[in-house]
């Protein structure tokens, strides 16, 4: 088996690899950067273990840029002679459409598009029912919160953030009528998905109004939330609900740095983690025995659509078009492993999977936010 990677640093000049290869295959990363432990690095995991597998000697272009660079490394990738390129973002959507277009011997994949008329053959558009994996979630957190209160925090303010908000909260009204949910977004230019200082501001606020679990979308700003999370740990509050979390977070052991930190009164805070599993980001002291502060992640498989695609144009078939990941195709749900299994019971875990089941047969129905526009 044939399994070769170069990354190639890209520079905006004329280069000749001179290389043998199969096939040459791009990466254009999205705002906030390859390694943000959500969607951009998602889309990597998914997009290099599929070279790694791959039958054939394969070359890997990279660019990392901003909303101002994505089409001049996009074109610099294309003209490279680049079989696929693989693009996260809506940012990047309809760019591609006219690079596309501009070359048509490379095959594109954009990660967050949806559907028009006139997709070029070449064009590949995969979109995510992010309102149902955030209704998931939501109802696990309406379900466990102790306080009644959960939080939201999203990155750039536009409709698809809005559309996870939105998907979120009929989630947690269906588990809890009377819970309250408090959102807030980082910015409403890019720069709001890599600003963790900020994202880590909205959860102490939060918080401080007796969010115990609190759901970030917000891609890199949402490590703020996780670092706000992991080093808060708790609260304290005379007014609490008796919910499957009261019995679980009473019995589990819990870190040092908790005990030295938070009383015996104290309750642990929680975040949930967006794109890929961020479950271990809730690991303080390295032992999946103790206390998590990961209640759970919204899965949106970034993964196994950039997967697929290069599966495809090794073995011939790729197709332009466009291709929607719900439920019912496991392009979306929860995260469920070791680092949260100790903390939701099985009686919730089987709960979560009816309402799963409910949502793919349509008795349960969320309201998809674009719909609304």
């Amino acid at each position: 088996m044939k399994k070769t990677l170069l990354v190639v640093a890209l520079a905006f000049a004329g280069l000749s690899f001179g290389l043998a290869q199969d096939f040459v295959m791009g990466i254009n990363f999205d705002a906030g950067g390859k390694f943000d432990k959500s969607f951009n690095q998602g889309t990597w995991e998914g997009f290099s273990s599929a070279i790694a597998a791959a039958d054939a000697d394969i070359e890997i272009l990279e660019f990392e840029g901003s909303p101002e660079t994505f089409a001049q490394g996009l074109r610099q990738m294309s003209s490279e002679g680049a079989d696929l390129i693989v693009a996260p973002g809506f940012a990047q959507v309809d760019i591609i459409h006219d690079i596309s277009s501009e070359f048509p011997d490379t095959n594109y994949l954009s990660i967050d598009a949806w559907p028009i008329d006139g997709i070029n053959p070449n064009e590949l558009r995969v979109g995510f029912a992010e309102h149902e994996g955030s209704y998931l979630v939501g109802y696990l957190a309406g379900l466990m919160s102790q306080t009644g209160v959960v939080g939201f925090v999203g990155g750039m303010d536009i409709p698809l953030i809005h559309k996870f908000n939105l998907g979120y909260e009929e989630g947690v009204k269906a588990a809890c009528d009377t819970c309250t949910v408090i959102s807030n977004y980082v910015g409403t230019t890019p720069a709001a998905w890599n600003d963790p200082a900020r994202g880590k501001e909205l959860a102490a606020a939060q918080q401080a109004q007796g969010a115990d679990i609190i759901y970030a979308a917000a891609g890199s700003s949402g490590l703020g939330v996780v670092d706000f999370v992991t080093q808060t740990m708790c609260y304290t509050s005379d007014n609490l609900r008796t919910t499957p979390l009261s019995s679980t977070v009473k019995v589990l052991p819990k870190s040092e740095e908790y005990n030295a930190k938070c009383g015996a009164d104290s309750q642990p805070l929680f975040f949930i983690g967006v794109d890929s599993n961020q479950n271990y980001l809730g690991d303080t002291d390295g032992r999946v025995s103790t206390l998590n502060h990961g209640l759970t992640s919204m899965l949106k498989r970034v993964d196994i659509a950039a997967q697929n695609a290069v599966n495809a144009v090794v073995d011939g078939s790729f197709e332009g078009g466009f291709k929607a990941l719900g439920l019912a195709e496991d392009g979306v749900g929860w995260a469920f492993d070791e680092y949260n299994d100790p903390l939701i019971p099985n009686s919730v875990v089987s709960k979560m999977a009816d309402i799963r089941n409910k949502i793919i047969s349509g008795e349960i129905t969320v309201t998809n936010y674009f719909d609304l526009q």
